[in-house]
């Protein structure tokens, strides 16, 4: 299975908000990794929305306020929670997260308290303490990218088309995405396609679907990602994921 990565592969130097996290998904951005700006696609200075756009700032807006959550991801086709993404913020305002995935080929987990740093990467641990080269320290100003706004997709620089529906109460928003333009990438083929489906009801943001098409090897193949945000503001406490693995 082609493994592509929008929860994503990140660098390690906080600036750029990037590497702590190799969370692998169904597609990878390739901006994400190099402009913090472009991170999930936020919205370009002279760009006008396209339709629901409105509704989908909001939910990015309240994400963002969130003071914790989990975050799930669902391979729509195996029905399997591949990934999971928890924080919470302290009294201070620092960051603490874990993260558990896993894919065909790899698997990683991490948790991050503020003061120490677990990493589990396909059979090697690692441990860093605050101070030390490579430990990187997140606070609701400085945020990790999965507890941003950008977790919820939208750039209507790069929408090609926007349909609105309502479906029996439910209001749900589809974007198709120019692949180029954002930086679509898999791990093996060409991606010649992405979408994003998001389902509303009234201003609350229920989940959203993102599907990528990938040509390999003169075969289209389709993966789609449910993501659920869950636990808002009632996360009691971040469980250190790494441990299973240390024996």
């Amino acid at each position: 299975m082609t493994k592509i990565c929008r929860f994503s592969a990140l660098t390690e130097k906080r600036p750029l908000l990037f590497k702590e996290l190799k969370m692998k998904r169904i597609i990878t951005i390739a901006a994400l990794a190099l402009v913090p700006l472009l991170l999930l696609c936020s919205c370009a200075f002279g760009v006008k929305d396209v339709e629901g756009g409105e509704l989908i700032k909001k939910a990015r807006a309240a994400y963002k306020e969130l003071n914790s959550a989990k975050v799930l991801m669902t391979n729509t086709a195996t029905g399997e929670v591949e990934q999971e993404f928890v924080f919470k913020y302290d009294e201070k305002d620092i960051l603490l997260f874990s993260y558990k995935g896993k894919s065909e080929k790899s698997e990683y987990a991490q948790y991050n308290n503020g003061a120490e740093m677990f990493t589990y990467e396909n059979g090697e641990l690692t441990y860093k303490m605050k101070g030390e080269e490579g430990f990187v320290l997140y606070t609701r100003d400085t945020t990790h990218p999965q507890a941003d706004e950008g977790l919820i997709l939208y750039s209507p620089a790069a929408v090609t088309e926007a349909k609105v529906n309502d479906e029996n109460g439910i209001t749900h928003i589809q974007h198709i995405y120019d692949a180029e333009k954002i930086g679509a990438q898999a791990e093996s083929g060409k991606v010649t396609a992405f979408s994003a489906d998001y389902y509303f009801k009234g201003e609350e943001l229920l989940y959203f679907v993102e599907t990528t098409s990938v040509e390999e090897n003169g075969e289209e193949k389709q993966y789609a990602y449910r993501v659920d945000i869950t636990d808002k503001n009632s996360v009691g406490k971040v469980e250190n994921t790494v441990k299973q693995y240390q024996q």
